[in-house]
């Protein structure tokens, strides 16, 4: 019990970034560790800590993100064929989209404005929490927890389109407020139906089990 209290102390103090790597690690160890006598663990749990240095372990982190991200990527450009994702969740985006355009026959850009960057924000809240990024402040110093490197990867994406999303959206209302609200309307319809289409394939490939993580 004392040498894998020993093991997570060690781990814990690395700061790892993703949780993958961090429980690849500790099998590495336990696997290496297991099969040592006691007189030996200190010095072999050593050579370990040689071989898994602080910069061999960042090395890690960044090629598993890296890795993951290019994943994400052409799994989202497939699944963007938005006839292949689940066919209620595509219909609620359109269903979505003409609840817009009735809105805008009886109110003005501004609470299209309001109803378009509400849910889009709520998404980022919600990645942003899942992703294991910290919305409170812990009072041990010494606090880490290792997040999830696919959430982490989706929520980087999302983050850029979010950007661009925001970008758009600006562009559509500046067009407003000189007088082609009907133009306005049309990109802004285009650019949330987009941008949900977006955000509905990051988040399907969360729950997919086809990424590959870097083995310790």
């Amino acid at each position: 019990m004392e040498e894998i209290q020993a093991i997570e102390d060690r781990l814990d103090k690395m700061s790892i970034s993703y949780l993958e790597i961090y429980n690849e690690l500790l099998d590495h160890y336990t696997t290496s560790l297991e099969q040592v006598s006691s007189d030996k663990f200190a010095s072999t749990k050593e050579v370990l800590d040689e071989e898994f240095t602080w910069s061999v372990v960042r090395r890690m982190d960044k090629e598993l993100l890296n890795s993951v991200s290019t994943q994400l990527q052409k799994s989202q450009l497939e699944l963007l064929k938005f006839w292949k994702l689940d066919f209620w969740k595509v219909f609620s985006i359109f269903a979505y989209t003409s609840l817009l355009i009735v809105v805008y026959h009886f109110f003005s850009m501004d609470e299209i404005k309001v109803i378009a960057m509400v849910p889009a924000c709520f998404i980022q809240v919600a990645l942003l929490y899942h992703s294991g990024n910290y919305f409170g402040f812990p009072l041990d110093p010494n606090y880490y927890r290792p997040r999830n490197v696919i959430i982490q990867a989706v929520l980087g994406k999302s983050s850029l389109v979010f950007g661009i999303y925001l970008l758009f959206l600006n562009f559509s209302f500046i067009l407003s407020n000189h007088g082609f609200q009907n133009w306005a309307m049309a990109l802004t319809i285009i650019f949330i139906t987009a941008y949900n289409l977006s955000i509905l394939s990051l988040y399907t490939l969360i729950y997919r089990k086809t990424f590959k993580v870097v083995k310790a």
